[in-house]
């Protein structure tokens, strides 16, 4: 009964807070960084070194998907991810796709929009490196495809479950947050064989590096609903510790947030394109819209 009296009284704002000011699809990149060097340099392919598989899996769930998580956290992957967005009559999808060296922190990413029933898809390319992220829309509807560039580390989020800037290591971080976490059982992902785990979100996980007045909207009622609040975080980790997908999500009713992440090819190469010499350096706020999260 708390539960629904609760997801009731935060009905209204709660579509707000998944999609937010949807209909504006800004470049949003936002994880602030270095300015950007002047006439950068085409970066080396550097294979990023695969930590050696534990041969043991810890009996604690929780401690299973902490060394996952380690183990992601200094290697590299493939990323295929889908975010589904709805709430305020308006449904979203954004994908994201490329490879990403957390160990490095470098990566190359694209984003793409789309809304449900529409037919054009808004994409959004995006090269992290040395605590910048370059960004640009190459479809830009008013015909602005210049680069810009922020600062990595200031990227904020503006919608549940939504990373800054469709930063991977920003979801690793949210897993880590979970509580309760439980093992499902052994399932096959993509063919691959994998052991669930499902753990509980916070109000705190689902807000994490949420822009201020977001937060300040949103915090309170979530907060209320303590135990009751229905947001999870499951992951799969294949048999050498290595993490397959995570499927973060948050039902609230009125809205609903959704992220799935693939991660593959672990301790792939990940080369950078040539930085773009002319980009633009710009304030993490000045870039928003559900596209850059």
């Amino acid at each position: 009964m708390r539960r629904s009296a609760l997801l009731i009284s935060i009905s209204g704002i709660s579509a707000l807070a998944v999609l937010g000011t949807a209909c504006s699809s800004g470049s949003g990149t936002g994880t602030d960084g270095k300015s950007p060097a002047s006439g950068a340099q085409a970066q080396k392919t550097s294979p990023a070194q695969t930590p050696a598989p534990t041969p043991t899996t810890p009996a604690d769930p929780a401690a299973a998907v902490r060394a996952a998580v380690d183990a992601a956290g200094k290697s590299s992957a493939r990323i295929d991810e889908s975010i589904q967005l709805a709430g305020g009559g308006q449904d979203f999808t954004i994908t994201v796709k490329g490879a990403f060296d957390m160990k490095a922190d470098k990566g190359t990413l694209t984003a793409a929009l789309s809304q449900t029933g529409g037919t054009k898809q808004v994409p959004l390319d995006e090269i992290f490196c040395d605590g910048t992220v370059y960004a640009r829309m190459p479809s830009e509807g008013k015909g602005d495809t210049a680069w810009r560039a922020v600062e990595r580390d200031k990227a904020v989020a503006h919608y549940l479950l939504r990373a800054p800037l469709n930063d991977p290591e920003h979801v690793l971080r949210q897993v880590t947050m979970a509580h309760d976490v439980t093992e499902v059982g052994e399932e096959k992902v993509n063919g691959t064989a994998t052991v669930h785990y499902r753990g509980k979100l916070d109000s705190q996980a689902l807000m994490l590096r949420m822009a201020q007045d977001r937060r300040a909207l949103m915090e309170g009622p979530l907060k209320q609903m303590g135990d009751a609040l229905p947001a999870f975080a499951d992951v799969w980790v294949d048999k050498d510790g290595r993490i397959v997908r995570i499927v973060l999500a948050c039902d609230l009713g009125a809205g609903k947030a959704t992220a799935t992440m693939n991660l593959s090819d672990h301790g792939t190469s990940v080369p950078l394109p040539r930085l773009p010499k002319n980009a633009r350096s710009v304030p993490a706020t000045s870039l928003g819209g559900p596209l850059g999260g």
